[in-house]
């Protein structure tokens, strides 16, 4: 073809390979690059470019890998980059036509032995950092008769492949015989030999292409030009991070433990386009990865972690998989669930080439005592993506990190399609010969509480598997616990799995427990209330002889000022033969003395216990679990005038003996609180019943009567000719209550540095609020409370209605203090409790 000749003009050569023709006289100048972004430099610092070259005939154009973008799937500190993800062991580097996509041919890279005699494509040797070009040699026509545009040619490079994928060139032009055009390289799929979790001996898989007019004499000092002639290349391959801890909230020594033994990388791509698919379409429901290209990887790994000491950190490197979620049809999360406990969830919309971590441990649990053994062979699958709930793209040039933080055993069986509590784990049948699933054993509250224990059985039916379950130290080859370690203040409930399963109970049960509406469901069969009575109708023995038999421990107050424990006895049998025996440990902390300013000492609950979930059936979607409850949570509290309560009625205001104003309860907590319910008709629900109030969450927390879940608490009205409607108690029984303004300040200075969230956190008092703009603690406002937070000074913020001014002066939606309207969230709550005395009813 014909050359367009200009006069040749000299300049000198920054770097030369060893066969570098050093007689050739070259006008421009091709530098490569070897060096990779960091993630928080400047451009000048991000890479090690040598200074270019000035002059008016002179050009430097720069070949660099882009970083990867990092998906925090989770919070954590960024990793120092891998420095083999920044090296460029190998580049191949294609000249090409902008309009045809043909090469740009000419013998602009003769002066390299092992480049193209026709131009177009040329391989530097390992470590050349220059690559000349002669501005004076580029072809008027390309090989196929079409006018070559130098200006805007597209500079092509691949990093890191192969050797043998473009190994083969024609012999006439030095050129890849795979690749005839731009569109042949860009559709590429590279299929490497081997494909495994680390960085290939070759080093990261790169591609990039820049449009560049090769005949500009602009001064490449200038840092713009710099950067137009710097062409990022990107990686083929995704990293993942992987990082593993146990946080439980109860610890026995280093327990609990676990031992990863390996992991699985389930539908790794084998194949990979070298033109990056469009991922806009994030509704598709089809994938975008190619077909038939995938193989799972098993990787040994032994490590092992403990409670809350020690991290097992896992990475590895994969091709791009995009996939889409797969929604089930009439697929729908569980009522009320929040955003960040939809992961539990992501492996039902997952596709079945979607990309997961499948983690091989034993998990040894706190409760590993006796003889045998509470150690359970487990899998945890990690689905990939940019998020923990329904995203399954992995996408080249990315990090992902993942932080899982295990608190516990949540489910078995995924397998089965059982839909449970936590779909991403799965206990191992083979291994253990039972698993219990209970997520409260150490922690109880002061106040009485009940726990469900979900037995599964994995042996044969025809082995007869059975577990007993005996309250108290039973010695070894004996079923008879040792008398004095049997507690009073423990007893058990068998629901049979039958009943879980029909949503039935047995027929002595049908009038004093609960029933649900699913198969399998949370709080199925437990009691409906709590009765004074109750612990002497069950037993402390139970015998679980079908898998999914579920017991309910119910465990009394703790009126003391200390701890205790109960020691639980599991005696596995099988055909009626003893196989292994272990006990459990069931903990129950005391309750926390407060000492208020009118020289009384009430007690108050250590765990806010309806921010956490205490049954393994729980789908995230129960009543009994809520962030936070108003003050009033229905009519006909949300608008209403707290009236005045007496003690005792003498016909008059004056002669009458008065509890305090209810726009300013300090002391009399306890007074108000089984008021406050008897205003609203509240105070009956069963123990599955989400309470309304913050109110009603304290009241709640008295054992009941009988039966019919009542607490002996009376008032009667009494009109009066100048004050309105008043009451009189005329009896009240009840013990916990939620705490009037200063017996709760009193609790949050005392306890301000054993519980953080005091420090941070409003908490609900019983006292109404004083009528807007006013100081008048008499006669209250309508729609709002008082709420109250200890400041860092030691003084309190204030909750008054204004004191003559406006209401916003301490309104708590402004932050201004805590003024509260009645169905305010984000209010805490702390329940009390009235006397160490028992009930008398």
């Amino acid at each position: 073809m014909g050359k367009q000749k200009t006069g040749m003009k000299q300049m000198m050569i920054l770097f030369l390979n060893k066969g570098m023709d050093m007689h050739k006289k070259y006008i421009w100048s091709f530098a490569v690059i070897l060096s990779l972004l960091s993630y928080s430099c400047s451009l000048s610092e991000q890479f090690d470019i040598p200074a270019p070259v000035s002059g008016s005939d002179i050009m430097s154009i720069s070949f660099i890998s882009d970083p990867m973008q990092a998906y925090r799937v989770t919070t954590r500190s960024s990793d120092p980059k891998d420095e083999d993800e920044k090296r460029i062991n190998n580049l191949y580097i294609f000249f090409f036509n902008k309009g045809t996509g043909t090469y740009l041919s000419g013998e602009y890279l003769t002066g390299y032995p092992s480049a193209s005699k026709e131009g177009g494509y040329y391989v530097p040797g390992e470590g050349v950092t220059l690559l000349k070009i002669d501005q004076d040699l580029f072809d008027e026509y390309d090989d196929e008769g079409n006018p070559q545009t130098p200006s805007s040619a597209i500079v092509y490079a691949v990093a890191n492949v192969e050797a043998s994928l473009f190994q083969e060139l024609d012999e006439n032009t030095g050129r890849p015989v795979r690749i005839k055009s731009l569109s042949d390289l860009t559709g590429l799929v590279y299929s490497p030999e081997t494909v495994a979790l680390s960085i290939p001996n070759t080093g990261i898989p790169m591609v990039g292409w820049k449009e560049i007019d090769l005949t500009s004499t602009e001064d490449s000092s200038e840092e713009a030009v710099a950067a137009q002639r710097t062409v990022e290349l990107k990686s083929l391959m995704a990293r993942v991070d992987v990082n593993i801890s146990l946080d439980s909230d109860v610890t026995n020594n280093n327990l609990p433990a676990l031992t990863l033994m390996d992991f699985t990388v389930k539908n790794i791509p084998t194949k990979v386009a070298f033109e990056q698919p469009d991922y806009a379409n994030a509704e598709n429901p089809e994938s975008t990865s190619l077909e038939g290209a995938k193989k799972d990887i098993q990787s040994p790994l032994q490590r092992t972690i403990y409670n809350r000491n020690g991290t097992i950190s896992i990475s590895f490197y994969m091709y791009e998989n995009i996939q889409f979620k797969h929604v089930p049809e009439n697929w729908e999360y569980p009522e009320k669930i929040e955003d960040y406990q939809k992961q539990r969830y992501k492996p039902y919309l997952a596709h079945e080439d979607a990309t997961a971590v499948e983690l091989h441990c034993f998990y040894s649990t706190y409760n590993e005592t006796g003889t045998g053994t509470a150690t359970y062979e487990v899998r945890y699958t990690l689905y990939l993506g940019s998020n923990h709930t329904d995203d399954f793209k992995v996408i080249r040039n990315h990090q992902y990190k993942n932080d899982i933080t295990i608190k516990g055993l949540l489910a078995r069986n995924n397998s089965a399609g059982e839909y449970t509590f936590d779909a991403r784990v799965d206990i191992d049948e083979e291994y253990s010969k039972y698993y219990i699933s209970m997520l409260r054993e150490r922690n109880h509250d002061a106040h009485f509480c009940v726990t469900p224990m979900d037995v599964y059985l994995f042996a044969e039916d025809s082995d007869k598997p059975t577990i007993d379950v005996i309250l108290g130290e039973v010695p070894e080859g004996s079923e008879i616990p040792v008398p004095e370690s049997v507690p009073d203040w423990i007893r058990m409930e068998k629901i049979p799995s039958q009943n879980m399963s029909d949503g039935t109970l047995p027929q002595e049960l049908t009038s004093t427990n609960l029933t649900t509406d699913g198969n399998y469901t949370a709080g199925h069969g437990k009691r409906k209330y709590f009765t004074t009575d109750l612990l002497s109708q069950l037993d402390d023995k139970v015998t679980v002889d079908a898998s999914r038999d579920r017991v309910y421990f119910y465990i009394d107050e703790n009126l003391t000022l200390s701890d205790r424990d109960a020691t639980v006895t599991l005696i596995y049998k099988e055909n009626g033969t003893e196989q292994s025996r272990r006990t459990i440990k069931l903990g129950q902390v005391h309750l926390l003395p407060v000492e208020t300013g009118d020289g009384n000492t009430i007690y108050m609950e250590q765990y806010e216990e309806y921010l956490d979930h205490y049954d393994p059936l729980d789908n995230y979607e129960t009543d009994l679990v809520y962030d936070y409850l108003p003050w009033a949570g229905d009519l006909p509290l949300i608008d209403m005038q707290i009236p005045r309560l007496f003690s005792n009625w003498w016909g008059s205001t004056i002669a009458s003996s008065s509890y305090e104003n209810p726009g300013l309860v300090m002391y009399d907590g306890v007074e108000f609180t089984g008021f406050i319910l008897f205003l609203a008709g509240e105070g009956g629900k069963n123990l599955n019943q989400r309470p309304s109030s913050a109110v009603e969450y304290c009241f709640n927390k008295n054992k009941r009567n009988d039966l019919s879940g009542s607490i002996p608490a009376s008032y009667s009205e009494h009109r009066t000719l100048f004050s309105g409607t008043v009451y009189e108690e005329t009896s009240n029984n009840i013990k916990w209550f939620l705490p009037g303004i200063t017996q709760m300040e009193n609790a949050l200075t005392k306890y301000y540095q054993t519980f953080p969230e005091f420090q941070d956190y409003y908490y609900w008092s019983v006292s109404a609020g004083e009528r807007e703009g006013t100081a008048d603690a008499q006669n209250t406002s309508s729609t709002r409370a008082r709420a109250t937070k200890v400041k860092p000074d030691g003084y309190y913020e204030q909750s008054g209605g204004g004191e003559g001014a406006s209401y916003e002066v301490y309104a708590y939606e402004l932050g201004n203090g805590g003024y509260a309207l009645r169905t305010q969230t984000g209010i805490r709550i702390r329940a009390f409790r009235k006397d160490l005395e028992p009930y008398n009813y």
